[in-house]
């Protein structure tokens, strides 16, 4: 069992990376508190901040045979944290969008099952325009919009230009507004608001 306070943070990330559960608890003891302030600068209410903690450290732990040591380890759970905080901020922002859809078109209660089917309907029917684009350019584009790179980023472990990937984005956008509005089976203001969040 290794003492805390004995090794640099470059040293336990080694550890960890040979699976070492003293150096991930030592890591997490570290880095923990201040993940979870920066939630909480970003507006997190605090239950979800701490789930925040726990999916950057459960994805540590997960990837941790392909850490770098000779990497910031800082920067690398700030990179996590960014898209967790993302992902639950984009399904809030959905649920926030589907809501005031409701409240705007005058659903109540009793509508809402057929509501809830007809967004359902639009999320299965968007997965379907994706998975028609170019191979290329459904990987960026789920790159982009699952994963929260940056078009750089995307270059960078595509091995593409970054002009190549704006490019691609640009008509996988293209293709697929064109797609949404040509559907009469769904609201446009609703997806206007899908297109935005």
């Amino acid at each position: 069992m290794i003492a805390n306070n004995t090794y640099s943070v470059p040293e336990l990330v080694a550890l960890l990376r040979a699976g070492d559960p003293n150096a991930f608890q030592q890591l997490y003891e570290k880095f923990s508190s201040k993940i979870l302030s920066t939630c909480k600068k970003m507006y997190l209410p605090h239950e979800d901040a701490e789930e925040v903690v726990q999916e950057v450290f459960l994805k540590v732990w997960e990837k941790r045979e392909g850490l770098d040591s000779s990497l910031s380890f800082n920067a690398y759970l700030f990179t996590i944290m960014r898209c967790s905080i993302f992902k639950r901020s984009r399904k809030n922002a959905m649920d926030v969008a589907y809501k005031t859809y409701q409240l705007n078109n005058g659903t109540g209660a009793s509508c809402y099952t057929e509501e809830a089917l007809d967004f359902e309907e639009l999320k299965v029917f968007s997965e379907r325009i994706i998975d028609a684009l170019p191979k290329g350019q459904q990987k960026i584009f789920r790159l982009k919009f699952t994963e929260n790179l940056t078009a750089d980023e995307i270059a960078s472990r595509l091995h593409l230009s970054k002009r190549t990937v704006e490019n691609q984005l640009y008509k996988a956008n293209k293709k697929l507004k064109q797609e949404f509005i040509s559907n009469d089976l769904i609201p446009y203001d609703l997806v206007v608001l899908f297109l935005i969040f």
